[in-house]
């Protein structure tokens, strides 16, 4: 039976080297997802050497809080935003950093800050769902400035339409910050970083946050850029291939961080 599952999520295509086991819950009859291992998380991560994935140690209990579809919009809230600090604050420790000795009360010491002033970084959201990185981006880099596109999937084709952009005039000399919280199929963040690139920004001085990604979503994106950096909290361990939702996913982030949805019109969401 065994060897049946593990046939069963090759012929789905899944990942090369990562099974999923479904298991029917007789309440609900609906899948249970299982992660990814270490194993399988280790060779994404030496085969993408610009993607970060958070230590689980600090995002498991989080996640677990803001995946379950009983969480209210209090709660959804405070826990994502929690987590988007977690990111925001690794985004920065990856900016190039400056040395210089400092004064302490006690003494001198070599000081390791990060390179660039608050006004040469940049936080860019894709609309809407983006929106929610900025609270916690501006409280660690209050000086920062935003950016913000507005990309609007298609439910006919699961394509999305640019609809909007208000950059700063000299983005292209700033560190972006590119923020979505899902990475499904890529589609959606492929095109706000094409609007970088014509803008005149480099693929080295943008890093993508999203909270929860998929190894697709993470090929497409590194496939055409190559250079930028990804940080992420988890790798879903599916892309449910009709709908191009993250299984087990969040459901619709923006509806359930703003407040515009009730918690038992939770559909899953993504691009």
């Amino acid at each position: 039976m065994f060897k049946n599952l593990l046939r069963i999520g090759f012929n789905l295509s899944l990942f090369n080297t990562t099974y999923v086991l479904c298991q029917s819950i007789k309440d609900e009859k609906l899948p249970h997802y299982h992660f990814l291992n270490e194993q399988d998380l280790n060779k994404l991560l030496r085969k993408h050497q610009n993607l970060s994935i958070i230590d689980r140690s600090y995002t498991e209990h989080i996640l677990s809080i803001i995946r379950d579809v009983e969480t209210d919009t209090v709660e959804f809230r405070k826990n994502s935003d929690r987590l988007i600090r977690i990111l925001i604050e690794q985004a920065i420790s990856q900016i190039e950093k400056k040395k210089h000795v400092k004064k302490s009360p006690l003494g001198y010491y070599d000081a390791h800050e990060v390179k660039f002033e608050d006004e040469e970084i940049c936080f860019v959201s894709i609309l809407r769902s983006g929106n929610a990185f900025l609270f916690e981006g501006l409280k660690a880099v209050s000086g920062a400035s935003i950016g913000q596109i507005l990309i609007q999937r298609n439910e006919d084709t699961a394509l999305p339409s640019y609809l909007f952009q208000k950059l700063p005039s000299n983005i292209k000399e700033q560190q972006v910050v590119l923020m979505d919280p899902m990475l499904a199929t890529g589609n959606s963040a492929t095109l706000a970083l094409r609007i970088l690139k014509n803008q005149g920004v480099k693929q080295e001085n943008i890093t993508f946050l999203t909270l929860v990604s998929c190894e697709q979503g993470i090929e497409k994106l590194f496939r055409e850029f190559p250079k930028m950096k990804i940080i992420t909290a988890q790798v879903d361990p599916i892309l449910l291939k009709d709908f191009n939702y993250l299984a087990p996913g969040i459901g619709n982030f923006g509806d359930r961080y703003f407040g515009t949805v009730k918690k038992s019109q939770q559909p899953s969401q993504q691009q």
